[in-house]
């Protein structure tokens, strides 16, 4: 009986070892996503001490300021599927036994998953209440649309001169007959291998604290164009940043802010300079930009109901190429003239 049961397991362990599949990346709590550069790869031989992806602000903001070590399903996507479990450890340092500024740090396990990624590929974090599930997708591959299909965004693009992104984003040209376009077919804008883009689904108060969160750490400016604010939490954050000294500028589409439950009026009567729109169809943007580089956007409107019962998502990544700086300019100036 010991022999029968021994070898069932043995049949069994291989199909049990492949759980994995895209699609349950929905279930996380949080999402990074990053194109992994050489430094974040192993290379040149087993002995190399690189076996860790550097942290920045948007790492940190997802895996916490604590130490800590994580149970881990480490995955990768290429012609062949790997998959093994393991763990991986985040170090967190606020400051260095020198004084100078901290860093941050998760380590990853040297396995037959993190060996066979190379620079280009695509790596997902995914976050959930006690562990991490670590993808490797490889670039080029017949898994990376599903991926970027799963996390409600279109594939990272090659630059190019004359990009679809750029030509509907990065211009000042004062047209409408352009707009009606396909938004599904918009590309998320490139993420370079130094950034980390951080993706939330609701329900749930991800995008609302890391909202208020981006709120509250801006020092200079903030720039929003979002179509229905009825959140009080995030509003309450927009009005210190302005008591503070802050710029804080709102665009909101004009029928959603003469709406019962709109806070626009409150921002509005506190000094804060608001626009709406007088000029299209309906102003149907969800996006903000932080101190001038860092952007939020995705499905996700503020309001109370995104947070508790829709089914949305935010992501947040450093701005390259001043794309939304340029359509905020753009809307800024045309609903004003």
């Amino acid at each position: 009986m010991l022999r029968l049961f021994a070898f069932l397991c043995l049949c069994i362990a291989p199909i049990a070892g492949f759980a994995f599949e895209i699609s349950s990346l929905a279930t996380c709590s949080a999402v990074a996503v990053k194109k992994m550069a050489v430094t974040d790869a192993i290379y040149k031989s087993e002995n190399s001490r690189n076996n860790q992806f550097y942290g920045n602000k948007q790492f940190v903001s997802l895996l916490g300021k604590q130490t800590q070590v994580f149970d881990t399903n480490y995955v990768y996507l290429g012609p062949d599927k790997k998959e093994q479990q393991g763990i991986s450890k985040w170090y967190y340092y606020s400051k260095t036994s020198s004084g100078r500024r901290g860093t941050s740090k998760l380590n990853y396990e040297k396995n037959d998953v993190m060996r066979a990624a190379r620079a280009g590929d695509i790596a997902v974090i995914c976050k959930r209440e006690r562990d991490l599930v670590l993808v490797v997708v490889q670039q080029d591959s017949s898994h990376v649309q599903e991926l970027y299909s799963i996390l409600g965004t279109a594939p990272m693009p090659t630059v190019e001169k004359t990009s679809l992104w750029r030509r509907l984003w990065g211009t000042t040209e004062k047209r409408t007959d352009d707009y009606e376009i396909d938004t599904a077919a918009l590309p998320m804008p490139t993420i370079p291998e130094k950034s980390w883009a951080r993706i939330y689904f609701t329900p749930g108060p991800e995008c609302e604290d890391n909202i208020v969160a981006s709120i509250d750490d801006a020092t200079r400016a903030i720039d929003v164009a979002v179509y229905s604010i009825t959140n009080d939490k995030i509003v309450d954050s927009l009005l210190a940043a302005h008591r503070r000294g802050v710029r804080v500028r709102i665009i909101s589409d004009r029928i959603q802010a003469s709406g019962r439950h709109s806070l626009i009026s409150r921002l509005a009567d506190a000094g804060v300079p608001v626009t709406l729109n007088k000029k299209h169809k309906i102003m149907h943007h969800k996006f903000a930009i932080f101190d001038k580089k860092d952007i939020e956007t995705g499905s996700y409107n503020w309001t109370s109901s995104a947070t508790q019962s829709n089914a949305e998502n935010c992501m947040f990544f450093p701005e390259q190429r001043k794309e939304f700086t340029n359509q905020f300019k753009y809307l800024w100036d045309f609903y004003q003239g």
